[in-house]
C-alpha cells in the first residue's frame, strides 16, 4: 500500500469522527465573530521578480521520521518570518506528520502572515474546521479527490473565505485542477506513492500553467542551486519544509 493510500484510509476514519462534532454548525454559529482570512493568493504573486516563500512549520514526515526534535512552532515561524517568508504552511496531520491543529492556531494568532493548513482534505467537515482553527488557506490534493469533490470543495472554500492551494503531480491532475478553476496550483515534486523526489516534475508542468494562475513548486529544494533551478522556470513561489530545517544555505537566502 502506498503512503497516500495509507494516509487516506486514516483520514476517512478521522473525518467520520470529526463529523460528529458538527463543524459546519459551529461555523454557522461563530462566523460573525471569526477574523477575516488573510490573502494567501495575493501574497504569493511574483510581482517584483523574486520568488515568494511559503515556509512550512514541520515536525516530522512518514519517510524521514522526526525532523525537528525540539519542536517550537512559534519560534520556527518567527525565524521564517525574519527570512522574508510570504506565508506559512503548518502541518495538522497528527499520525503521519506529528502535526496538530494547535500548532496552526499558535502560528496563525502570533503572526500577520497568511497560514496554509497542510493536511489531507477529503471531507467538507475538514474545510469548516480549517476556518474555525484560523487557517487562511487549505490544501486540496487532486490525487486524493474525485473531480466532483475538487470542484465542490473549491466552491465551499471560497464561500467561507478560505483560499486554496490545489496540488498536482502530473499532466492529468493539472488538467483537472485547471478545469475546476484552481486559482493557485502547487506542483509537488514528491511522489505521494513512494515519497521519492524529482525537481524536474515542476519544470515539466510549468509551461502548462496559465499566466493568470499562481504557480507554486513544492518539496525537494535543498540548496540555492535548486531555488535558481525553479526560479528560472518562472514559478511565483516555492513551498519548503524540510529544506529550511536542514539547509543553512536555504536559510541564508534573502526572500522577497
Amino acid at each position: 500500500m502506498s503512503y497516500l493510500s495509507r494516509i487516506l484510509e486514516e483520514k476517512k476514519l478521522e473525518a467520520g469522527e470529526l463529523q460528529k462534532e458538527r463543524p459546519e454548525q459551529r461555523y454557522v454559529e461563530l462566523q460573525r465573530s471569526l477574523a477575516p482570512t488573510r490573502d494567501f493568493t495575493a501574497s504569493l504573486r511574483r510581482s517584483d521578480g523574486g520568488l515568494r516563500l511559503i515556509a512550512e512549520v514541520k515536525k516530522a514526515s512518514p519517510s524521514r521520521g522526526i525532523i525537528v526534535a525540539d519542536f517550537d512552532p512559534v519560534a520556527i515561524a518567527r525565524r521564517y518570518g525574519e527570512l522574508g517568508a510570504a506565508a506559512y504552511s503548518v502541518l495538522t496531520d497528527r499520525l503521519f506528520f506529528q502535526g496538530s491543529n494547535e500548532y496552526l492556531q499558535l502560528v496563525s494568532s502570533s503572526f500577520p502572515l497568511p497560514v496554509l493548513r497542510k493536511d489531507f482534505i477529503i471531507d467538507e467537515s475538514q474545510i469548516f474546521e480549517s476556518r474555525l482553527i484560523g487557517a487562511d488557506a487549505i490544501l486540496l490534493i487532486v490525487a486524493a479527490l474525485e473531480p466532483s469533490q475538487l470542484g465542490d470543495y473549491l466552491q465551499l472554500a471560497a464561500a467561507i473565505g478560505l483560499h486554496v492551494l490545489v496540488e498536482v503531480h502530473d499532466h492529468n491532475e493539472l488538467d483537472r485542477a485547471l478545469e475546476k478553476g484552481a486559482p493557485v496550483i502547487g506542483v509537488n515534486n514528491r511522489d505521494l506513492k513512494d515519497f521519492s523526489l524529482k525537481l524536474e516534475t515542476s519544470l515539466s508542468l510549468r509551461p502548462f500553467i496559465p499566466s493568470g494562475v499562481v504557480a507554486v513548486s513544492e518539496s525537494g529544494m535543498k540548496s540555492s542551486a535548486d531555488i535558481a533551478f525553479i526560479a528560472q522556470a518562472s514559478f511565483d513561489a516555492v513551498l519548503i519544509g524540510e529544506g529550511l530545517h536542514t539547509s543553512a544555505e536555504l536559510r541564508g537566502i534573502t526572500w522577497s
